[in-house]
């Protein structure tokens, strides 16, 4: 990545600088994805926890626990939001917090309600990620925020907060929560019983690609939906409600024998009144994917963030927050070539850039105007992409390679032209 003295001296006064706060660094990311993001109505935001495992054999650089305290791993804990247009495409990483598991949790009783206050829960990170992404998209000509969390983020505080009408939000059901029965105080009422009692609001067709879990197959989606009030416990002895709606998407008549049908339970501010709504909220979760996208390009291949040999915990989250923005540029680029080819290949890459890839690259025929969708198959054939028809399009990793094949020519480009030689 750095290929002489001078740039891998450049990088480590950068990483070793106290005054290069690592919030800091979040917030420009975070504002030019806000920029990014203009002019949509909303923009799908998943959110999600993952943890980076470093060697610290000698427990002297900050680490804390990441796994089985019985394997012993050490790292640090990440929450990290995501912003990703309507169509689709990442612009940026609009939210981030880090800690360190230091302390051993707290035993308690199987079913037992943990009775410590919120701020000393892990469940305030996803608090703090969340109103991150509300100071990103605070201006009156953003766009509006849409939460997408996994079950992880079913949990009351994350809820409540869910329901602030400055945002959307939608989280995958982990508990078959009590449900609140208007003008029956004793009645118990059930998320999933309530909803399986609905009729079928509409059906989609899913295409299923085969995994060691599943076969692939057309997979008939039936979806039902109906806007409930959980009781949600807040202490054991104080239950408040929260109105919002419930979808239940499960596969019916394609599950093959010995697997499980596909199923989501979700809960939603979004209204899932009509087929169109209910199939919006279904496509918002599906964008969550784009964040497990992220954390593969962030810890394998294209950045390998926990590789790093730096001694010092902010050291450490510096440079892992910098190959943050790394992994998400190439993410940007791998879905704007599917999603919008024919802009300008400027609007993401520099003049620099494009000329380095046209040298390297040397196509047949350079059209006059080099779109996004040019650079970015250049890229990915300059990083080992074969083209055939059966490996789909470009992926990130060889638009990384690509981007690495390029850095040093485009570099010379760039002092060329603006005579710093």
């Amino acid at each position: 990545m750095f290929s002489t003295s001078s740039t891998r001296e450049g990088a480590f006064r950068l990483i070793e600088n106290d005054a290069v706060e690592i919030r800091e660094l979040v917030r420009a990311s975070s504002r030019t994805c806000a920029e990014r993001s203009a002019g949509n109505e909303f923009v799908f935001v998943p959110v999600d926890g993952s943890s980076l495992n470093l060697t610290d054999d000698r427990r002297t650089k900050g680490t804390g626990v990441v796994g089985s305290r019985r394997v012993g791993a050490r790292g640090f804990q990440v929450m990290t939001a995501l912003a990703v247009t309507p169509d689709g495409t990442p612009t940026g990483l609009c939210g981030q917090t880090w800690w360190a598991r230091t302390k051993a949790a707290k035993k308690r009783r199987t079913g037992g309600m943990d009775k410590r206050p919120v701020e000393q829960k892990e469940i305030r990170h996803w608090l703090e990620v969340m109103n991150q992404v509300r100071d990103t998209f605070s201006t009156e000509t953003g766009p509006r925020p849409w939460f997408q969390l996994d079950r992880g983020g079913d949990a009351w505080p994350v809820i409540l907060d869910g329901l602030d009408p400055k945002h959307l939000f939608t989280v995958r059901a982990t508990y078959d929560r009590r449900l609140q029965v208007p003008g029956i105080d004793n009645q118990r009422a059930y998320l999933r019983p309530t909803l399986e009692a609905q009729p079928v609001l509409t059906s989609y067709t899913l295409e299923v690609p085969a995994s060691p879990k599943r076969q692939a197959r057309s997979a008939q989606i039936e979806i039902r939906a109906c806007q409930v009030t959980l009781d949600l416990h807040v202490t054991p002895k104080r239950t408040t409600g929260a109105t919002l709606w419930a979808l239940l998407a499960r596969e019916a008549g394609t599950t093959p024998a010995g697997e499980k049908p596909i199923e989501w339970l979700l809960l939603t501010t979004s209204s899932a009144r009509t087929a169109d709504e209910a199939k919006l909220v279904l496509f918002g979760y599906s964008q969550r994917w784009r964040i497990e996208e992220f954390h593969r390009l962030w810890k394998t291949g294209a950045c390998n963030v926990e590789d790093n040999q730096l001694r010092d915990a902010d050291h450490i989250l510096r440079w892992a927050t910098i190959l943050a923005t790394v992994a998400l540029r190439l993410l940007r680029l791998t879905y704007l070539a599917r999603k919008a080819p024919d802009i300008p290949a400027t609007v993401e890459l520099s003049a620099a850039e494009i000329k380095a890839i046209v040298i390297a690259r040397a196509p047949k025929e350079t059209p006059r105007k080099i779109t996004i969708a040019h650079a970015v198959r250049w890229l990915a054939d300059l990083g080992g992409y074969t083209g055939y028809r059966s490996s789909g399009p470009p992926g990130a990793l060889t638009i990384a390679r690509g981007l690495q094949r390029i850095e040093i020519l485009a570099s010379v480009l760039l002092r060329r032209d603006s005579d710093q030689w």
